[in-house]
């Protein structure tokens, strides 16, 4: 059903025309003019009778104002003849641009280096990856043919793809990606705005946080002696120094993939974790974690090392960039050499959260070095004190916790990588 109505914005009359016959809502506003509701309807009308049924059910209100404007200035006479003989009023901006094409136009704009980081237009790249190879295996090529229930098949796809499967958070993002190249396709290429991914996400499972037990005090120091051997064969020294840095800031495994050499302000002490809240990184859970990190003399080394900004190339393949990807297969052979299991940069992070506070650190200040928006979600996923670290109970386990953060803390790069102490 199509009505035509007078509306008031501004002082100035407008004339709306809405329709709502095809199951969407087509709706446009124009200046009042010389014109009537009555000659928009009848416009509009005389348009939608001519136009195909696939076109009616893709064309944009920006589309078919343009088209009934442009019917209602052409002579009486023509429009006559027009009707008389059938012909169709369409425009070639009616032709809608393939998905594909639309993601291209949205990267090579985001892609800008004056616009976005080098990391957040890899995390683009990548989500991008996985959203485009989901909709070319449903045969999705036209935005006209996505509908809301196949962007809910992504979820459960993109959770057993095996190797690259994701976590909640990861899929949420790329949920988000889509939504933002939905909302570019809309403004620039003539989609219509149908929300097709509102309410559409996966749900956060916290308990799973919290069952990651930290690392004894010897298993970091046997993680980190396999990690400078490993080094000393391959000659690649990035996961070595990454692991360091780790366990010494808990950053978390994004952070570690994003991190930039100017998040270290040296003139200030201190290391800048998503340095102008990262421009790519979406979820309000990461923004929350931008925080302040000293800069002790180990980090201090890490940085004028420099091997934690220079990845050595391994696989090409566009997914394999998140640094779970890429230390997966060491990761695998550590466990297997020193009979550690779960060996993993979230457990580094926990290790780094527990042992600082079981060497008496405030809850509040490790909270803060996590970037956690609560000190709750520190107490209850983070906060696993371990005593049977000391035979002496409470302050036994001060005391070697203690001895344990300094010796990760001041400088043990110095000592020729000797991790024995």
């Amino acid at each position: 059903m199509a009505s035509a109505f007078k509306i008031i914005i501004d002082g100035i009359e407008y004339i709306r025309v809405v329709d709502t016959g095809l199951g969407r809502r087509l709706q446009y506003t124009v200046k009042l003019g010389n014109s009537t509701p009555a000659q928009w309807l009848n416009a509009h009308g005389e348009v939608m009778q001519t136009l195909e049924l696939a076109t009616k059910q893709q064309i944009t209100n920006k589309e078919l104002k343009k088209i009934v404007a442009s019917w209602m200035q052409t002579p009486k006479s023509i429009r006559s003849a027009a009707r008389l003989y059938g012909i169709n009023p369409r425009t070639d901006a009616v032709q809608e641009m393939d998905i594909k094409s639309v993601f291209a136009a949205y990267l090579s704009e985001y892609s800008h280096p004056e616009l976005n980081s080098p990391g957040a237009i890899q995390a683009a790249t990548n989500q991008c990856f996985f959203l485009l190879e989901f909709l070319e295996q449903n045969n999705i090529a036209k935005y006209s043919h996505l509908k809301r229930d196949a962007v809910k098949g992504y979820l459960s796809w993109r959770k057993i793809k095996g190797a690259k499967a994701a976590s909640a958070s990861t899929v949420n993002k790329e949920l988000q990606r889509l939504a933002a190249v939905i909302k570019y396709g809309v403004k620039y290429h003539g989609w219509q705005e149908l929300y097709l991914t509102d309410g559409i996400r996966v749900r956060q499972t916290q308990e799973n946080t919290k069952t990651v037990r930290p690392f004894e005090i010897p298993d970091v120091k046997r993680i980190l002696e396999w990690l400078r051997k490993n080094a000393d064969l391959t000659g690649n020294w990035y996961l070595h120094d990454m692991a360091l840095l780790s366990f010494c800031t808990g950053m978390e495994a994004k952070a570690l993939s994003l991190l930039q050499r100017d998040w270290f302000k040296l003139e200030l002490g201190i290391l800048r974790v998503y340095d102008k809240l990262v421009s790519g990184v979406l979820d309000a859970k990461t923004q929350n974690r931008a925080r302040d990190i000293p800069l002790t003399p180990t980090i201090q080394k890490i940085y004028e090392r420099g091997f934690i900004f220079n990845r050595p190339a391994k696989n090409k393949a566009i997914y394999n960039t998140a640094i779970h990807d890429y230390s997966r297969k060491a990761f695998a052979r550590c466990e297997r050499e020193t009979g550690i299991k779960n060996v993993d940069w979230h457990r580094f992070r926990h290790t780094c959260a527990t042992a600082r506070l079981s060497a008496g650190w405030q809850l509040v200040r490790v909270s803060r070095l996590l970037g956690h928006s609560s000190v709750n979600t520190t107490a209850k996923h983070y906060a696993e004190y371990d005593l049977s670290a000391s035979p002496e109970g409470f302050g036994g386990m001060l005391k070697a916790y203690g001895d344990f953060v300094r010796w990760l803390d001041e400088g043990i790069l110095g000592n020729f990588l000797h991790y024995s102490t």
